[in-house]
């Protein structure tokens, strides 16, 4: 008989573990605490992707600019200057949108019939609670002369 017994409270038990099975209360919570941080850290990459795709993109558009600047500078000897490699340099960092870096970033150069200029920026980023990253942004650009 005791065996018998032993069935009733068997069953019980199973009973409030699989009613267990149906409690609910919370899940989305802790499913919400678990999932937070790694769309924290999408988020927040997406956003300094971004950022560094702006910075290359003005990075461009300034040795772009410059490029052309000493090409018609020094065909007409119009405004603005860029006669010189230091003025082409000070018209690329006026023409860099968004970013301010040192005249030493853009360089010249004057291969047979064109005009060259090239920048190299150092950008690093971080993402929250993880390590930072560090880029050469890297632009050139050719008019004829």
């Amino acid at each position: 008989m005791a065996a018998d017994e032993a069935i009733p409270g068997n069953a019980q038990a199973l009973a409030t573990l699989s009613g267990l099975g149906r409690l609910l209360d919370g899940v989305t919570a802790i499913e919400f605490a678990l999932l937070l941080p790694f769309f924290v850290l999408l988020l927040m990459g997406i956003i300094e992707f971004g950022q560094a795709l702006f910075l290359q993109l003005a990075l461009q558009h300034a040795v772009t600019e410059a490029a052309r600047c000493a090409s018609v500078s020094s065909q007409s000897g119009g405004t603005p200057d860029c006669s010189t490699a230091s003025n082409v340099a000070s018209f690329a960092v006026t023409e860099a949108y968004g970013l301010s870096p040192a005249a030493s970033v853009f360089s010249e150069t004057t291969p047979a019939g064109f005009h060259c200029v090239k920048a190299s920026y150092p950008y690093s980023f971080t993402l929250p609670l993880g390590p930072a990253f560090a880029l050469t942004l890297t632009a050139s650009s050719c008019y004829p002369a």
